[in-house]
């Protein structure tokens, strides 16, 4: 009997929080609604400023045990819900790679509540998200035969286009499998750790990432040594466990 009843209180202790979650997901909507009504006529999405409101939480959470892939994920549905509410930015996905696991990553890092849109090139993916006033596009990482960051370079097709987000966003890699690009202005650098991408035609100090014809994307770590006119994206550090 003892052990039903303890069972019984901890089943009412689980609905009242889960009924404490609603209301707090609630107010959280309609304040997303008035950042909307207090940003018309801006970007909405911020990956800089959102990647490092996820890390604090994270650190946050140290002390409880909570994973920080749960604390992204969980975020991730939160803020995608947010921004649908808020406007109209859909995710232009390329196929090209490992499509499927790019899917997966997709969805940790942008929640379910975006629509997603998939094309057979990074080309056809990058031209859709730059058609549109708040388009993401989620391309394979700079690197290989990988050519669509030239786009992005100046004197390129695309160079309002800026690499702005890695994924995965926890515990990555030395380098991401996909990058998000959006025309977004870059914050940076918002975090030790961030890394600065720029396209040259020649060397510079740094590390080389990918290279077509006389065209080189270095990663670099200080905005001071860099011209900003060759500055093509940067990536906030990953959240890690």
């Amino acid at each position: 009997m003892n052990g039903n009843s303890d069972l019984e209180r901890v089943r009412r202790d689980i609905d009242r929080v889960d009924r404490a979650m609603l209301d707090l997901i609630a107010e959280r909507l309609a304040l997303s609604a008035d950042v909307r009504r207090a940003k018309a006529g801006s970007r909405l999405w911020r990956p800089a400023r959102e990647d490092g409101h996820v890390a604090d939480l994270a650190r946050m959470a140290q002390d409880t045990g909570t994973p920080p892939a749960l604390i992204s994920r969980i975020w991730a549905e939160l803020m995608s819900a947010s921004i649908s509410v808020q406007g109209s930015t859909r995710i232009h996905v390329a196929l090209e790679g490992d499509g499927r696991a790019n899917l997966s990553l997709i969805r940790d890092r942008f929640g379910g509540s975006l629509p997603l849109l998939s094309y057979p090139t990074s080309s056809n993916a990058l031209a859709a998200a730059y058609g549109e006033d708040e388009g993401i596009a989620v391309l394979p990482a700079p690197g290989g035969m990988t050519r669509w960051w030239t786009a992005l370079a100046p004197g390129g097709a695309m160079p309002e286009m800026k690499i702005v987000a890695p994924l995965p966003r926890v515990d990555a890699d030395d380098w991401p499998q996909a990058v998000a690009v959006a025309a977004i202005g870059l914050d940076m650098p918002v975090a030790k750790g961030g890394r600065i991408l720029c396209a040259v035609r020649g060397d510079m100090t740094g590390t080389l990432r990918a290279e077509s014809a006389d065209l080189r994307l270095y990663e670099v770590a200080e905005a001071e040594t860099v011209d900003m006119e060759d500055v093509i994206g940067y990536l906030p550090p990953p959240v890690s466990a």
